[in-house]
């Protein structure tokens, strides 16, 4: 079977210059670019061109319309956006710094109580996002970007969907199975998720960093699942000499199985990782 080629890195796309591309995705792909109207520079999230067409009108209106509503500075910023299907762009604040991801791949050595920060910082972000009535669905360490300055950014809101959706509206749910590390139990069953689902997957970023291995293993569809909705992950003190007791209590409170066991909020979540932080 022959795989699908990535297009080539486009040089223009509306009014901005491409100057390279950070990463792809199956369903999405971020650039470096140049406004040519204002010389400014910014990052460009392009809708993967592959997908039928449906589809990438449907995740390009979802974080388009996420990012224009969400004004949070752990938020990235929204721009410009516009384009159709194979050219759909998003332009938003320069997301300069470092991912998540590449954190926990090079397993870079961050004091304890900067992870906490950052993870805090996360929390923030989703609790703004809960609020405005929407649910990230699919947070992912590549999502989580960690500036020069310190502050994080997150983005990805391509697969969110409304927490009370009207009648008859529905989210695209035929690529969720992509991030399968992160989602909760009830998301996995097919049960109806809400605000504390985003928490559970929080908790599993969290587990990642602190670790540097994902909490349910590698993805091995099938394992994945049945960990995710069955199994608990490895205790933390396997891979962090002497946690702190109450480090231990905030993993295992937000990957609790079931959601009223979890942080009721983001921001209660929040609150516990910083009041940890400020005791190291």
């Amino acid at each position: 079977m022959h795989k699908t080629a990535k297009p080539e890195m486009p040089r223009q796309v509306g009014h901005y210059q491409i100057l390279e591309r950070v990463y792809e995705t199956r369903w999405e792909d971020l650039y470096h670019a140049t406004d040519n109207r204002t010389g400014k520079r910014v990052s460009l999230k392009m809708i993967a061109s592959t997908l039928p067409s449906r589809e990438q009108q449907r995740l390009f209106t979802n974080e388009r319309d996420a990012l224009k509503t969400l004004k949070h500075p752990n938020i990235v910023g929204y721009l410009d956006s516009g384009g159709e299907a194979g050219h759909f762009h998003i332009a938003v604040e320069p997301l300069d710094g470092t991912s998540l991801r590449t954190i926990i791949e090079e397993k870079r050595s961050l004091p304890l109580k900067q992870k906490l920060e950052i993870m805090a910082q996360v929390a923030d972000a989703l609790d703004c996002a809960h609020k405005a009535g929407m649910l990230h669905r699919t947070l992912m360490p590549r999502e989580i970007v960690l500036t020069d300055g310190g502050q994080v950014k997150l983005h990805g809101f391509h697969l969110c969907r409304v927490l009370d959706p009207a009648p008859g509206q529905s989210a695209p749910t035929q690529y969720f199975i992509a991030k399968l590390r992160y989602p909760a139990p009830e998301q996995v069953k097919g049960e109806n998720a809400d605000h504390r689902a985003d928490v559970f997957s929080l908790g599993a970023v969290l587990y990642e960093f602190l670790c540097y291995m994902p909490p349910f293993g590698e993805p091995n569809i099938a394992t994945v699942l049945v960990k995710i909705v069955a199994a608990k992950p490895e205790p933390i003190a396997s891979y962090v000499p002497n946690p702190p007791a109450e480090l231990v209590t905030i993993v295992d409170k937000a990957l609790a199985k079931t959601r009223e066991d979890r942080y009721q909020s983001a921001a209660e979540m929040s609150a516990a990782l910083r009041s940890l932080a400020q005791t190291l």
